[in-house]
């Protein structure tokens, strides 16, 4: 990875700009061009850097991730250097408009007259910017439409704004309100009724926020037509002897007219290790994901964005599996372990989704911009993402471009795939590409002349890639260089051109809840869609009239039955003593549940065992027999993968919580994470065989790459009871999550168990994905 050439055009923070006037040049550099924006007169040299980083600094870093859209820190200009009243700090990658040299608009100005596509597009975007900002105390930017620019399909945020009080989504909801008079006809119902719902704070986080826009998203999806067109070429370089790198399609392959779906497909990997080594590991690697990849079946009526991610995710790591297998079955070491990249992209339905490991980039091609899509897992980016240094500073490390991760390096237990989805509402060019090309900002040099032009027709697919090897050969030429090219195209069907009404299916009420800010609520059923055989022109989004749902009217008949049986039972004694006779009989005198043999969390009456488990849901669990062995004859177990022999020990009154579920061909699968464990007191039962320590094995999932260090919350989950378990199960830690099929989970839990504040159990669904709000 080398980055040299700076970015020109700067947006400046701090006391000292506010003195400045168009035409001044500041510290002898950078020249004022209009107000806040300067332009470096010598961008080959490093602009100064801090020694201290300040706290309004750090959200830049923290946000280093999403570069797509928060600008980046390019130096500082000491109050010493400058002569002014205080120092300036600059931005880069900020909305500017080079050809102009002005601001992009601001979203509310291109708001009106944008298509229904685009409306949700930015605001997905913004659901997606919504809980990173939280965590770094910035929200207030998204609540700020002076800050939200926009560039074509893409929104960008002019800087940050600190939060002076945490904000919610009621304040954005009240935001979006202001533009419904401008939204498009066909989802201004939806729009409207969206905002009440995060007024009313029945939309409650990001995850909520992102997946009714996502139901939004996939319905106007399906009024475009969409063809997908390929080209991969790799070629060994000016001064390498055999190439390490590999592609699919095979080098020369050039795709047209294809489907969204498992064909749709691309992938670039550079191989690490040497001369047998490094295209052991590329070729090894392309074989392994093309297997998976079959083995993914996308339908055109089925939408579930998580689990697509996750196949993903799982076919990253079984490549890295194979390649690990095969180096340690070679005795391969330190240095001599072979290894790989990867970048890889897959079109399914309006969205394309990026899949990646190393320092191979993908960079996404609009008419209005090249957008890198993608970060680097190197140590300079690691450094960033940390808060400990800008990244120009970073990029000067020794180590700066040293990989922290690749596919077979190491186990996939510390793997960290990033995947991503972007919606698609125009034409554009996606670029996969090894280093060979990417080094020296090659791609942001080239991309108007030599990929834009894809977008007009002027040019073809396959003379691009040519071309671009050319590039990299002639300007860089010290890599071997892999590209992949994938040209999306949509057309909207002449059908949807006059929308009267929008038959999209309309969006399911949600309860308000009372308790704090982010209590995780899976409102979204997204595991199907609508069949696509309505009209586009009789279509519309809304919500339904809850006063004139018969449903409704029924369930507060229920209500009011319920409520006059609570009353006759503890205010009617013969009433109330003919229910407990007759529970008695049905149950017996300790229910469902035998809470004289299960540890206790809590004093209250744990509900009844369940038959499905939802996302969000809190599990505790029961203990069953106890063999002769003193240990659980029908233990919990949770597996290290979806199909894996792995498996760790749960003890009974431990308290789980379910933070992702899978729909595979054999069953649902449930990925739970533990919130709390029994305190552990040693058996006085026979010591039973020993079996393999996996307690390195489960560790929380994380966006972050394995050499980002992740701290543990000071409120994690104390015991909450007591019980003799074999020490051998012992090493399991609140945190660590694993994989159970549904089937098998529903038999041993308690769902939503009851625990009090004072008790552990709180085990929140984390944000982090990307894959992801």
């Amino acid at each position: 990875m080398q980055n040299s050439v700076p970015k020109n055009y700067l947006w400046a923070l701090g006391e000292g700009i506010k003195t400045c006037r168009p035409g001044d040049v500041i510290a002898g550099r950078y020249l004022v061009k209009r107000d806040r924006l300067l332009i470096d007169t010598q961008p080959e040299q490093l602009p100064e850097l801090p020694e201290d980083i300040p706290n309004f600094i750090n959200p830049y870093l923290r946000l280093f991730a999403h570069q797509l859209h928060v600008p980046q820190v390019y130096g500082v200009v000491s109050a010493k250097a400058s002569q002014l009243s205080g120092d300036i700090w600059l931005l880069e990658n900020g909305p500017i408009k080079k050809v102009t040299e002005t601001l992009m608009p601001k979203l509310v100005e291109e708001w009106k007259g944008a298509s229904a596509m685009r409306q949700l597009n930015w605001l997905w975007q913004i659901a997606q910017l919504w809980q990173p900002c939280i965590t770094q105390g910035v929200a207030s930017t998204l609540l700020t439409p002076e800050l939200l620019r926009v560039e074509g399909p893409v929104v960008r945020l002019l800087e940050l704004e600190p939060d002076r009080k945490p904000p919610n989504l009621s304040e954005l909801g009240k935001l979006w309100q202001q533009w419904l008079d401008d939204a498009h006809p066909a989802i201004v119902n939806f729009l409207g009724q969206l905002c009440q719902q995060m007024v009313a704070r029945q939309v409650r986080n990001g995850e909520q926020l992102i997946g009714q826009l996502d139901t939004a998203l996939v319905k106007c999806g399906r009024w475009y037509d969409r063809t997908v067109e390929i080209a991969t070429g790799t070629d060994v370089g000016r001064s390498r002897t055999h190439n390490e790198d590999a592609c699919y399609p095979p080098s020369g392959t050039v795709l047209e007219g294809i489907p969204p779906g498992a064909e749709a497909c691309a992938i670039v990997c550079d191989g690490i290790g040497g001369q047998d080594g490094g295209e052991v590991a590329s070729e090894l690697a392309i074989s392994v994901l093309r297997k998976k990849l079959q083995q993914v079946v996308l339908h055109k009526d089925i939408y579930e964005p998580l689990s697509l991610i996750s196949k993903l995710e799982r076919a990253a790591c079984a490549a890295n599996d194979a390649i690990a297998n095969r180096n340690d079955s070679e005795h391969r070491q330190g240095r001599q372990r072979m290894g790989t990249t990867l970048v890889m992209a897959l079109a399914h339905l309006h969205e394309l989704y990026v899949a990646h490991v190393g320092d191979s980039r993908a960079y996404l091609i609009t008419r209005t911009g090249c957008y890198q899509v993608t970060l680097d897992d190197d140590v300079a980016c690691r450094e960033v993402r940390l808060g400990y240094a800008l990244y120009r500073d970073a990029l000067e490390q020794v180590a700066a471009g040293a990989l922290i991760q690749a596919l077979g390096i190491t186990s996939s237990s510390i793997l960290h795939p990033t995947v991503q989805r972007f919606p698609v509402d125009e034409d554009c060019v996606l670029l996969l590409c090894s280093d060979g090309l990417s080094d020296k900002d090659r791609v942001e040099e080239c991309w108007e002349t030599e990929i834009l032009p894809i977008l007009d027709g002027s040019i073809g697919l396959a003379a691009a890639r040519d071309r671009l090897i050319d590039i990299a050969n002639t300007r860089n030429g010290h890599d071997n260089v892999t590209i992949g090219l994938i040209h999306c195209q949509a057309y909207l069907r002449e059908e949807s051109n006059s929308f009267t009404e929008l038959s999209i299916a309309a969006l399911e009420p949600i309860e308000p809840i009372a308790d704090s800010e982010d209590v995780p609520t899976d409102l979204n059923d997204r595991n199907t869609v609508d069949d696509g055989n309505s009209e586009p022109k009789t279509e519309i989004l809304q919500l339904p009239d809850q006063s004139k749902n018969p449903f409704s009217l029924f369930l507060k008949i229920l209500f009011l039955l319920g409520l006059g049986g609570v009353f006759a039972y503890f205010f009617i004694p013969p009433v109330g003593r003919a229910i407990d006779t007759a529970g008695e009989s049905i149950f017996g005198k300790r229910g469902v549940i035998d809470t004289q043999s299960s540890p206790q969390t809590t004093q209250e009456t744990l509900p009844s065992p369940i038959q499905s488990l939802e996302r969000g849901s809190f599990l505790a669990i029961k203990s069953s027999a106890v063999g002769e062995s003193g240990q659980d004859a029908n233990p919990f177990y949770l597996l290290k993968k979806i199909g894996e022999d792995v498996k760790v020990t749960v003890p009974a009154g431990s308290v789980l919580q379910v933070i992702n579920k899978q729909v595979e061909p054999e069953g649902n699968w449930l990925e739970l994470k533990v919130c709390s464990i029994p305190e552990i007191v040693e058996s006085p039962s026979p010591k039973p065989k020993p079996h393999k320590d996996f307690s390195g094995v489960f560790q929380p999932k994380t966006n972050q790459s394995p050499a980002v260090s992740t701290t543990t919350s000071s409120t994690s989950p104390a015991p909450v009871a007591k019980t003799t378990v074999p020490l051998e199960i012992a090493k399991l830690q609140a945190g660590e999550t694993g994989w159970i099929q549904e089937k098998d989970a529903v038999f041993k839990v308690v769902s939503n168990p009851v625990v009090k504040p004072n008790q552990p159990g709180k085990c929140l669904v984390s944000d982090s994905n990307p894959n992801a709000n």
